[in-house]
C-alpha cells in the first residue's frame, strides 16, 4: 500500500498548491447538457455529440433507454464502432475486444474510470461477466491524453453506469426476454429492472439495477487437431522400398478430438448508486456493483489418436498403411491398433465481480475545481481442482481409416475387432459399459482472486491566459494483487494411474458410467463422415468405479506386478505451487495537462509520469527422472519424478514519461480536422510477471515453458492519428482517419532447443541417459508496426430511415529477432460494420452486419505454417414495436447467416480449428413507469 500512501501525500500537496486534478477526464470543455435518450436515433445522436465535443479521438455508445443497451452483450455493441473486432466464446457471445488491430492485452477496460478486476490469468477483461443492463454507455479512447489512465496501446474502453441526478424524477423500467438457439434447440430467459428516483428538490437521488439471466448455450467444435512437427517425416507410401522427394518431409495427423460443449449460463447483476448534490459547489456519489457469472460447461468428445509408429522394427511394420500424400501432407491412411476414445470435459467457472467506490467533485472557487475518487474492485473464481477431463476407450485390436477433406473435419471410420462398424454400433446404442474401459482421469482447475484498490485526487484550474484555458494536474495510485492457486493431478501422477486399461471395462467394475449422446444438428457446418451419435461418461460414476480396484496390484507393460497397488485416493488433485502465483503491483501516476482554445482550434498537451513496482511469488522445482517404457504407444504416458518445490520471489520496477498532444481545427463550421500523437504503453500481463513453469513431458514433447519473467518491461509505442469529421447534416457525420503505431519492447517467446537441463531418463528400456528439452520463456525485444485507415458514416433521413457504416483497414508487421515474420496475430486486415435502420413513433427496426476478415491466429503454428482464420460476417436483425408510450415488445435474431469459426494451416485440407454456434432468436417485452 506504500504507493497509495505516497499518492495521498502528493495529492494533498497538490491541493495546497491548487494544482491537483483527478478524474481521468477526456475533454477540457464543460460537460454537455444532458440529453434524455430514448430509441436508436436519439442514442446515436448523443454518441455523435460526444464524439464531436471530445478533446481526443473518441467513439461512444449510449444506452437507448434506462437499462437498455443496444445489444444484449456489451462487447457486441462495441463491435459496431470503427476499428473494433471481437473474440467470441461459447455460444458465439463476444468475450474480448480488439482495438485497432491489437488484442485485449493491449487495451484497458475501466468502469467509471476505475480498473475492473478480472478472473483470468492476465489483465484482459472478459465482457461475458457483465450484463449489459448495468451499463449506460461506453467510450473508446483511440488517442491518448495525459489525464487518462495509462496502460493501453490499442485503445482504452471506459464503461459508464447511470447516475440518478442525470435524469431527475422517478423512472422505472422492467423487461423480460426469452431466447432460443437453433443449433442446440434449447431456450432460456432473462429478467431485469431499473428504478431511479430523486428527491430533496432533486439534490439527492438513488438508482438500483437488477438483472438475472438463465440460458443454455452450445458450441460444437474441434477440441484438438494436433500435428507433430517432422512426423512422420518420411513414409514409403508406394511400397517400392525407396523414399522419393514426395514421400519425404511429410506432415501427418497425430490426433484429433471433436464434439460439443454445453454451457448453462446463469448471470446475475446488481448495482446501486446514491448521489447527493450537497450544495452548488459540492457533489458526491457512492456506488456499488456486483455480478455473478455461474457458467459450468460440460463437453462430450470423441477422440482418435492416429499417429504413425513402428509396430515391428525388424519387419518394418507400421501402424499406417494405404497411405495417400499430397504436397507433403498425408491426406489419408489406414491405422492399425486404433483405440476409439470418448472424453467428458467439464469446466467449473463461477465468477463474482464487485466494485465499490466513492466520488466527489468540489468547486472550490470560480477558477478551481477538485475531484476525488476512491474505489475497490474484486474478482473471484472458484475452480481449483473442479475441472475434469475423463477419457475412456474400447480395448481390442481395431482398424481405422482417416481421409482429409477440404473445408472441414476429416472422414473417420473404425472397424471394431469383432467386425462391427463403430458408427453403426453407436447409432444403434449397442456400445456401453461392457465395451468402454479405463484410461486418463484429469482433475484440475485454478482459484483466482484479483483485487484492485485505487485512489485519485486532482483538479482543474481555469486561467484564461490568452489561448490557455485550463490546466489539469493530479495524482492517482493503484494497488493490485492477483493470486492464482492451481490444483491438478498430472504432476503427482494421479491422472494416469489407470492409463491404457481399456480392457478393464466399467461393467467388470460393477459400474454404470456410459450414457448415449444424441445431439440435434451435431457439428453442423463441419461436414465429414464420422459417428454422429456417440457416448458420454459420467465423471462422478467414473471416479466411484475406481474404488473397486483399490488394493489390487498394478501391472507393468508385460503384465508383471510392479509392487504397487491401486489407490483411487491418489487420483485426487493436489495444490501445485509451481503453477501458482501471487503477484502484487503498485503504481503511482502524476500528470500535467494544459488545454488551449482559439477561434477555430483547440488543443491539449500534457505529460503523465508513472512508477510501477511489482513483486511476484511462486515456487520452482525440477524434473529429476523420466521413465517411459512404451514410447511406441501413443495413448500411454511416461512416469515423471519431480524435486520438491522451493519458494521463489522476484521483484521488478520501471518509471515512464508518457507525453501526449491532441489538436483540433475547425476548417469550417461543419468540418473538424484532428491530429494526435503520444507515447503510450501496455503493462505485461500479470501472469507474465510470475515465472510459473509447466512441462509437456507427459505428452512426450519434452518442452519446458516458463509463463513469466519478473524483469519484463511494458510494451511501448509511439503513435499518431490524423482524422477529418464532416458533420454534413443533423445527427450525421462522414469521417476518415489514418493511424500509425510503432511498437517496441514487444513481448515474445525465447525458445532454446535441445538443452540439457539436468534431466535423466530411461526411454524404451534403452538405459539411463540425458533427456534434452526445449525451453521457452517470455522476453522483451521484438517490435511491430501498425498502419491503418478508418472510414465512418452515420446519417438519418427525414422519413425515419438511417444508415450507420464503417470500415477499417489495418496493415501490421511483426518482427522476431529482427526478422519480419508476417502480420501481428489476431488482427484482421479488413473489418466493417453496416446497419440499416428505421424508426418512427411506433417502430424501431435494424439490420446490421459486422464483418471480420481473414487473420493470422498463430504465426508459426507447426512446421513454419501459420494458422489462418477464415472471415466471419455476424448479421443481426431486430424489430421493436411500441404498443403504448410505456410498453413495447421486440424480436431479434443473431448470427442469421449461421456463421462459424474455422481455421487452416495454409491449405483447406489441413484443419487447425472449428467451432459452430447456431442462430439465436430473442423475444422480449419492456415497460416503463
Amino acid at each position: 500500500m506504500s504507493h497509495i500512501y505516497k499518492a495521498v501525500s502528493l495529492a494533498l500537496m497538490g491541493v495546497t498548491l491548487g494544482a491537483a486534478a483527478l478524474g481521468e477526464e477526456t475533454s477540457s470543455s464543460d460537460p454537455l447538457e444532458e440529453i434524455v435518450v430514448s430509441g436508436t436515433r436519439a442514442a446515436l445522436a448523443e454518441s455523435l455529440d460526444k464524439k464531436r465535443e471530445a478533446a481526443i479521438v473518441q467513439d461512444s455508445i449510449v444506452a437507448e433507454d434506462l437499462g437498455r443497451f443496444p445489444d444484449d452483450n456489451v462487447a457486441d455493441s462495441l463491435s459496431h464502432i470503427t476499428g473494433i473486432t471481437l473474440q467470441r466464446t461459447r455460444g458465439g457471445e463476444g468475450q474480448y475486444v480488439n482495438v485497432r488491430g491489437l488484442g485485449p492485452e493491449f487495451s484497458i477496460v475501466t468502469l467509471n474510470n476505475r480498473i475492473l478486476a478480472t478472473d483470468g490469468d492476465g489483465r484482459e477483461f472478459a465482457f461475458d461477466v457483465l450484463p449489459s443492463e448495468i451499463i449506460a454507455g461506453a467510450d473508446v479512447f483511440k488517442s491518448a491524453n495525459a489525464v487518462n489512465l495509462e496502460g493501453s496501446i490499442g485503445g482504452a474502453i471506459n464503461l459508464t453506469s447511470a447516475r440518478p441526478l442525470d435524469r431527475p424524477g422517478l423512472r422505472t423500467s422492467l423487461s423480460v426476454e426469452g431466447d432460443y438457439n437453433d443449433l442446440s434447440e434449447n431456450s432460456g430467459y432473462k429478467v431485469s429492472g431499473v428504478i431511479s428516483d430523486t428527491f430533496a428538490e432533486d439534490r439527492m437521488g438513488v438508482l438500483f439495477t437488477a438483472v438475472y439471466q438463465d440460458t443454455e448455450v452450445r458450441s460444437d467444435a474441434v477440441h484438438e487437431f494436433f500435428i507433430t512437427p517432422d512426423s512422420p517425416g518420411e513414409f514409403d507410401a508406394n511400397g517400392d522400398g525407396e523414399i522419393s522427394d514426395a514421400e519425404s518431409e511429410l506432415l501427418g495427423l497425430c490426433c484429433t478430438s471433436f464434439g460439443t460443449r454445453i454451457q448453462e449460463r446463469k448471470r446475475t447483476g446488481l448495482t446501486g448508486v446514491w448521489q447527493w448534490q450537497v450544495n452548488d459547489a459540492f457533489q458526491m456519489t457512492v456506488d456499488g456493483m456486483f455480478t455473478r457469472l455461474d457458467a459450468p460447461t460440460v463437453g462430450y468428445h470423441q477422440s482418435y489418436y492416429v499417429e504413425d509408429s513402428i509396430l515391428d522394427e525388424d519387419a518394418g511394420l507400421h501402424r499406417w498403411s494405404n497411405v495417400s500424400i499430397r504436397d507433403h501432407w498425408v491426406t489419408g491412411m489406414d491405422i492399425d491398433q486404433l483405440v476409439p476414445e470418448v472424453s467428458t470435459i467439464t469446466e467449473h467457472r463461477v465468477v463474482d465481480t464487485t466494485q465499490f467506490g466513492w466520488n466527489a467533485a468540489w468547486q472550490a472557487s470560480d477558477q478551481l475545481k477538485f475531484t476525488f475518487d476512491a474505489y475497490r474492485s474484486k474478482a473471484e473464481r472458484d475452480s481449483g481442482g473442479k475441472d475434469t477431463w475423463m477419457v475412456s476407450g474400447i480395448g481390442g485390436h481395431h482398424i481405422g481409416r482417416v481421409d482429409m477433406r477440404s473445408g472441414g473435419v476429416p472422414n473417420i471410420a473404425v472397424t471394431l475387432e469383432d467386425g462391427r462398424d463403430l458408427a453403426a454400433a453407436l447409432q444403434s446404442g449397442a456400445l456401453g459399459d461392457a465395451d468402454y474401459g479405463l484410461h486418463f482421469i484429469g482433475l484440475s482447475g485454478t482459484d483466482v482472486t484479483d483485487e484492485v484498490t485505487g485512489l485519485s485526487i486532482g483538479g482543474e484550474l481555469k486561467l484564461e491566459f490568452g489561448a490557455l484555458e485550463t490546466v489539469q494536474f493530479g495524482v492517482s495510485s493503484t494497488d493490485r494483487n492477483k493470486v492464482r492457486n492451481t490444483l491438478e493431478n498430472d504432476t503427482n501422477g494421479g491422472s494416469c494411474q489407470y492409463c491404457d486399461m481399456y480392457d478393464t471395462t466399467f461393467e467388470s467394475l460393477g459400474a454404470n458410467v456410459v450414457r448415449p449422446v444424441s445431439l440435434p444438428n451435431f457439428m453442423r457446418n463441419a461436414g465429414g463422415s464420422y459417428p454422429r451419435r456417440f457416448v458420454s461418461i459420467r465423471a462422478s460414476e467414473y471416479l466411484n468405479a475406481l474404488r473397486a480396484l483399490d488394493g489390487q496390484p498394478i501391472l507393468d507393460e508385460h503384465g508383471e506386478p510392479t509392487g504397487d497397488v491401486f489407490d483411487s485416493s491418489l487420483t485426487a488433485p493436489e495444490f501445485n505451487p509451481v503453477q501458482s502465483y501471487d503477484v502484487d503491483e503498485e503504481t503511482t501516476a502524476l500528470y500535467l495537462n494544459a488545454n488551449f482554445r482559439g477561434d477555430a482550434w483547440f488543443a491539449s498537451a500534457g505529460v503523465r509520469w508513472i512508477s510501477t513496482d511489482t513483486t511476484a511469488k511462486t515456487a520452482v522445482d525440477s524434473i529429476e527422472f523420466v521413465d517411459d517404457p512404451t514410447p511406441g504407444i501413443p495413448t500411454s504416458h511416461p512416469d515423471v519424478t519431480y524435486s520438491p518445490a522451493e519458494p521463489l520471489t522476484q521483484k521488478g520496477s520501471y518509471d515512464k514519461f508518457l507525453p501526449a498532444l491532441n489538436v483540433g481545427y475547425w476548417l469550417r463550421d461543419d468540418v473538424l480536422l484532428r491530429f494526435a500523437t503520444a507515447k503510450v504503453m501496455a503493462r505485461p500481463s500479470l501472469n507474465q510477471l510470475a515465472p510459473t513453469r509447466i512441462d509437456n513431458t507427459l505428452d512426450r514433447s519434452y518442452l519446458v515453458v516458463y509463463d513469466g519473467n519478473a524483469d519484463l518491461q511494458p510494451v511501448e509505442a509511439d503513435q499518431a492519428d490524423l482524422s477529418a469529421e464532416w458533420y454534413f447534416a443533423d445527427k450525421s457525420v462522414l469521417s476518415a482517419a489514418v493511424f500509425w503505431k510503432k511498437i517496441t519492447n514487444f513481448i515474445t517467446t525465447e525458445l532454446q532447443e535441445n538443452i540439457d537441463i539436468g534431466v535423466v531418463g530411461n526411454i524404451g528400456g534403452a538405459g539411463e541417459a540425458p533427456v534434452l528439452y526445449d525451453v521457452s520463456r517470455p522476453i522483451n525485444g521484438d517490435k511491430a508496426k501498425v498502419l491503418g485507415a478508418e472510414l465512418g458514416l452515420q446519417h438519418f433521413f427525414d422519413n425515419g430511415f438511417g444508415v450507420r457504416a464503417n470500415y477499417t483497414y489495418t496493415d501490421t508487421k511483426a518482427y522476431v529477432g529482427g526478422v519480419h515474420v508476417g502480420p501481428l496475430e489476431n488482427v484482421s486486415e479488413s473489418a466493417y460494420s453496416v446497419a440499416l435502420m428505421f424508426e418512427n413513433d411506433r417502430w424501431d427496426v435494424q439490420l446490421a452486419a459486422d464483418y471480420s476478415g481473414e487473420y493470422t491466429e498463430v504465426s508459426d503454428s507447426v512446421a513454419d505454417r501459420s494458422q489462418q482464420v477464415e472471415p466471419i460476417t455476424w448479421v443481426t436483425a431486430s424489430v421493436a414495436y411500441k404498443i403504448t408510450e410505456g410498453l413495447s415488445v421486440s424480436l431479434e435474431g443473431r448470427n442469421l447467416l449461421d456463421e462459424y469459426y474455422v481455421a487452416y494451416l495454409g491449405r483447406n485440407d489441413m484443419l487447425a480449428g472449428f467451432e459452430t454456434w447456431g442462430r439465436s432468436y430473442l423475444v422480449g417485452a419492456s415497460a416503463k413507469f
